[in-house]
Order: C-alpha cells, then sequence, then structure tokens
C-alpha cells in the first residue's frame, strides 16, 4: 500500500533519516557508533528515484571505487551494464539523456560495484519494462542464494 512509510523505513535503516524513537542496531552495534562510511560500504540503499551525479554513466560507476582508492576495471563495468539490459555505450551517456528505467539500474550497478553484507531497494524496478523487471530480479535473486546478501 501507498503511504504507509515503507521508503521512510527504509532510510532510517540506511540511517538517511533519524528515527523518532528507538535504535537501529547492525551485527550488534547501534549504528549511532559506527562512522556514516563504515555503516553505509556495509549497508546499501538504492532508491526508487536514484540519486545520480557527475556528468556520465562512468562517474556514477567509478564513484565507489574512487572512494576506496581503488581502480575499477573497464570491462568489467561493461560486464555489469549488459548483465542489467544496458547496451555498451551506455558507460558514455550524460546521465541527462537516461531514461528513468536506466537510471534505476545504473543506481543498482553502483551499489553492487562493492558488495554490501544488506542491500535495500526500495522499488528500484518501478520504471522498467516487464522483460528488465524480470532480468533485474533475477539478477538480485542470485546474488543473494550466491554471495550471500540480505536484500
Amino acid at each position: 500500500p501507498s503511504g504507509c512509510g515503507k521508503s521512510t523505513l527504509l532510510k532510517i535503516i540506511a540511517s538517511l533519516l533519524s528515527p523518532t524513537a528507538g535504535s537501529i542496531f547492525f551485527a550488534g552495534k547501534n549504528i549511532n557508533d559506527l562512522t556514516p562510511e563504515t555503516y553505509r560500504q556495509q549497508v546499501s540503499y538504492c532508491a526508487q528515484t536514484p540519486a545520480l551525479f557527475g556528468d556520465s554513466v562512468y562517474d556514477n560507476l567509478v564513484f565507489p571505487w574512487q572512494i576506496r582508492h581503488q581502480q575499477p576495471d573497464p570491462n568489467a563495468l561493461v560486464a555489469d551494464l549488459l548483465r542489467f539490459g544496458l547496451a555498451e555505450n551506455t558507460l558514455e551517456k550524460s546521465i541527462n539523456e537516461l531514461s528513468g528505467g536506466e537510471k534505476q539500474r545504473v543506481s543498482l550497478i553502483r551499489n553492487l560495484q562493492f558488495l554490501p553484507q544488506v542491500l535495500l531497494l526500495d522499488e528500484i524496478t518501478s520504471a522498467l519494462d516487464e522483460s528488465n523487471k524480470k532480468n533485474v530480479n533475477e539478477i538480485i535473486h542470485r546474488y543473494t542464494t550466491e554471495k550471500n546478501i540480505a536484500v
């Protein structure tokens, strides 16, 4: 149902909003006792309306690598795009050229560059056609079973 607080709850768990009461614990620790960077590397939030930045898809996909002072493999980035049903040339596209569904998939790919323990997904397939929804859901299911990510 719409308007019952699902997105708000996910944002609280992701430490993007503060709870009005109570505490959030992760791995036995209050998240307020963890640095935001440490927590967000383990608990990743993917919004329904993704926040993309920089000029290009490439800028978004290399960001997780840059903050860790590492270099991505461009071929692996292209493989990620193809796996999620995006063309190879999407890497060079401006974020302003992307459809809503493309933005959702780019955001998800960015969040999966370094696998978190928990992946919080807020209606990430809402702008996708049925074929792409099925593909994304199958990929997420594989991540949960093969990589032990909680969704």
